[in-house]
């Protein structure tokens, strides 16, 4: 619809996006009154993973939109770097379908979903954040249905068969550019294409020829459940599809990723034969939670145990629990085995006991693994259930604090952050815990005055260098302006 500039607001020194309607547009496209509707469409949007309007106006009797400037890669550009993993795949998904459900109860169609429109940035070590940008071809279910009717708008590669026809449409067009979309981050090609690049090749296979499955697009992958799920958004009929972007979501999260279960626990290197080297503890990968990583070597590891020359039978001690557990074959708990490992031993340099493995390692790695698994609230419940055997562990509330942020239920997630920190206070400096306090502070559009106390009252100053990153980088003026008021009361 138009064409962007990158320029900068003088006043406020800031960089923004200025999109120009574009003259070489049909007259039923290029009219003002489009324009003027992507405007008020993206005027009404007001949510993390969706660009919106700053300002509008005239120039030389032209209009234009000032909209947030994005630093980020299309999710062409990622998708030209080959098939992305299935569970990153997945979120990004997630994050779109976010996004969409947010339009499409304004009553906006986005219309014209693909992987030049959406961007991917990486903020404020966040992981993967996901914008949806040009609204060019949105429509409003309001006052709009006769600007466009009877015409096929859209990018031919994503469009869903009634779009084509220029029929009445509705929100579910979105979704079945979803499934599309989904099909080629997943195998690096669309499900209908034409050698020979040409449109009317590509829609008439949408109109009449069953979508491929994605084994057959990457000869070789199991895709498991997500066959039948992207099978299901690709209907040819919008009444067979997802009825919303949330039952799209629901089914993505309803999946078990293929493949042998995911082991994330590993124990660090000890350098000079057990002399005065140091070995890291057991640790739950703290990003599965949110994003798992298709590398499944070795999870990040926090806390170091200092032993300067272990005894070696407390070495194999800690051996015998990762082969206990790397070897179950059941979904049964197994008893707390390593509860009876004894005192801590100490350090004979500096007389300070190194920290005891966790009593309750394997409860989070079973749940863990449900995690990754996509069972979220199997996970939930077994660290529920599994409190009342460990009250004393910090990890357990934690983890279930961490699970009910992915799930944004922010209040129950802080009330077992804050359980976790009553524990074992050393949880306030810890990066994962403010990162994901922090993913809620971004993904509200009215600030939650409940994540505000809890990083002033518990957390503090670790808290501070998160915010500044947020304050300078975020591409959300309103979620900068309120880091900054944020740090101010914090400082």
């Amino acid at each position: 619809m138009g064409v962007v500039y990158r320029a900068e607001r003088l006043k406020l020194g800031r960089i923004v996006a200025v999109k120009v309607l574009h003259e070489s547009f049909p007259e039923q496209l290029a009219s003002r009154k489009r324009f003027e509707i992507e405007a008020m469409a993206m005027a009404k949007l007001e949510h993390p993973h969706c660009a919106s309007v700053l300002d509008v106006g005239l120039h030389d009797d032209t209009p234009y939109v000032v909209m947030d400037f994005f630093v980020g890669e299309s999710l062409a550009a990622l998708i030209a770097g080959g098939p992305v993993p299935i569970p990153r795949a997945i979120e990004i998904m997630r994050q779109v379908l976010s996004g969409l459900s947010h339009a499409h109860e304004l009553g906006i169609i986005h219309r014209d979903i693909k992987p030049a429109n959406i961007l991917l940035t990486q903020k404020s070590g966040l992981g993967d954040y996901v914008k949806i940008v040009d609204f060019g071809l949105a429509r409003l279910k309001e006052g709009s249905a006769n600007l466009t009717t009877g015409m096929a708008i859209g990018t031919p590669s994503y469009m869903a068969p009634e779009q084509i026809r220029g029929k009445t449409i509705d929100h579910r067009v979105d979704l079945y550019s979803c499934g599309v979309l989904l099909f080629e981050l997943l195998t690096r090609r669309v499900p209908f294409h034409s050698e020979r690049d040409v449109a009317i090749e590509v829609v008439t296979k949408h109109l009449g020829c069953p979508p491929p499955r994605l084994d057959e697009a990457l000869p070789g992958h199991d895709f498991g459940a997500l066959e039948a799920v992207i099978a299901r958004a690709l209907e040819k009929s919008a009444d067979d599809r997802y009825s919303s972007a949330a039952d799209f979501v629901a089914a993505l999260d309803a999946i078990e990723l293929p493949g042998p279960p995911v082991r994330r626990l590993a124990i660090g290197t000890a350098s000079d034969a057990l002399g005065t080297g140091s070995i890291e503890a057991i640790e739950l990968d703290p990003t599965a939670l949110e994003t798992p990583s298709d590398d499944l070597a070795v999870p990040e590891m926090r806390r170091a145990i200092r032993f300067p020359r272990l005894a070696i039978a407390g070495l194999l001690a800690v051996c015998m629990l990762v082969a206990i557990i790397a070897g179950r074959r059941d979904d049964a708990l197994l008893p707390p085995v390593v509860a009876a490992a004894g005192p801590a031993t100490l350090d004979p340099e500096s007389s300070v006991p190194a920290p005891p493995i966790d009593p309750a390692a394997e409860v989070l790695v079973r749940a863990n693994e449900l995690t990754v698994n996509g069972d979220r609230e199997a996970a939930i419940a077994l660290l529920i259930k599994s409190r009342r055997a460990f009250p004393t562990s910090a990890s357990i509330p934690y983890q279930i604090g961490r699970l009910y942020f992915a799930k944004l239920w922010w209040n129950d997630g802080l009330k077992s952050l804050r359980d976790a920190l009553r524990i074992d206070a050393t949880y306030r400096a810890d990066p994962e815990l403010i990162k994901t306090v922090l993913r809620g502070y971004v993904m509200t559009p009215s600030y939650p005055a409940d994540i505000g106390r809890f990083l002033r009252d518990e957390i503090g100053t670790p808290a501070i260098s998160f915010l500044e990153d947020i304050a300078r980088d975020h591409p959300n003026p309103t979620i900068r302006a309120r880091a900054t008021a944020e740090l101010r009361r914090l400082r």
